[in-house]
Formats: C-alpha cells, sequence, structure tokens
C-alpha cells in the first residue's frame, strides 16, 4: 500500500478560554488523551506488518510481542494510527496507543465522518493489556478528562465527530477539526471560526 502521511492537530486551545467552554459539553465534537509517545501508523500489508513515523520512515525496533499482536489482528490492507509508546514514557514498553484508522481491508475509509471511522477502529483492533489500548472518545465533561489526563499525559484532543480526515502525499497536513488543548506553557489561542 502507498503511504499517506497522517494529518495532525490544526489548532490549539487555552483550557480556560471561553471557546473551550463553547466545547466541553457540545456533543458535536469528542475529546480524546493526547499521550506522550512516536506517532505511529501500524500497516498490515499482506503477510507483513510494518510500522512508520509520521515522516515516513520505517521503525525498525524488534518490539516482538507487540508486531505479533497487530500483525493477528488487523486484516490485509489495514492502516491504524496511533502512537507507540515507547522509549518515550517510561516503565512503558511496546504499548501501541490506537485513536483512528485510515484503511480497512485495502478500501480508503479517511473520507469517512470520523463517527464512521471510530466504529471501522472499534471492530477492527481489540484492545490487550500492556500492549494494545484504544482512546476513549469523551463527549460531555471533556474539561474533566482535560485536567485528568495532564496528570500523565500532554492533554486532549478535540475531534469534530463529522470530519474527515486529510492525509498527505508528501507531509502531514493541519486538521482544523482536531484541536488540542495542552498544559498552560504550550497553547495559543485558535480563530473563531475554526470551532465551527
Amino acid at each position: 500500500m502507498k503511504y499517506l502521511y497522517p494529518c495532525q492537530p490544526g489548532g490549539r486551545l487555552n483550557i480556560d478560554s471561553e471557546q473551550f467552554a463553547k466545547f466541553d459539553n457540545d456533543e458535536r465534537w469528542v475529546a480524546e488523551t493526547k499521550r506522550n509517545g512516536w506517532r505511529c501508523l501500524a500497516c498490515k500489508d499482506g503477510s507483513k506488518l510494518i510500522l512508520y513515523t509520521r515522516r515516513n520512515t520505517m521503525i525498525m525496533d524488534k518490539l516482538p510481542r507487540l508486531r505479533e499482536a497487530l500483525r493477528t489482528q488487523l486484516p490485509d490492507g489495514t492502516i491504524i494510527d496511533g502512537e507507540l509508546m515507547e522509549k518515550r514514557t517510561k516503565n512503558v514498553k511496546e504499548l501501541f496507543y490506537a485513536f483512528d484508522i485510515l484503511f480497512h481491508m485495502g478500501r480508503p475509509v479517511y473520507n469517512l465522518p470520523w463517527k464512521e471511522r471510530r466504529k471501522l477502529l472499534e471492530e477492527t483492533i481489540t484492545e490487550i493489556p500492556d500492549l494494545i489500548e484504544l482512546s476513549v472518545p469523551t463527549i460531555i465533561e471533556k474539561r474533566k478528562l482535560y485536567e485528568d489526563s495532564i496528570k500523565t499525559d500532554e492533554g486532549i484532543v478535540l475531534k469534530l465527530i463529522d470530519s474527515k480526515y486529510p492525509v498527505g502525499n508528501t507531509k502531514g497536513i493541519d486538521n482544523p477539526f482536531w484541536i488540542k488543548v495542552k498544559k498552560p506553557e504550550n497553547y495559543q489561542y485558535i480563530k473563531e471560526d475554526d470551532t465551527k
């Protein structure tokens, strides 16, 4: 399968701004914990399981248990987007944090709405303790998820449930419907228009 560069959040938001207050219980948006790891695409191509970084570099670490778990679960022609929690978080090894799907059994699904991709993701991959973890979308009380997440992780990412997943042929594309909410020292305001 041809490599496609994964999208990245296109905005940042202050947790204490009036703009965030609009998102907190808005059911058109979900929030997921932003983990601290390597962005990783898990690609099942025939019998091969290939792990790529967001810059189209193959991840060569052996990771035997994780690779076998992904190879066993993913159908041929499937690409899952996530974070590899290896060498970046103390005492966590071979953990794949899955949050989106780009291809399913050879069919591109990145143009489907997030809510449909999410259903496919849940049908495609199953959690395995200490190896595979699925993000948990939160619809209401997003502020609470943020407050819980910054204790161990980077914050949250807001996602519009009807949004597509923009892929790039040469580089990652900013997704205006993915918005990072990180610790105060790492934010900037987004444009008002981006929240609609």
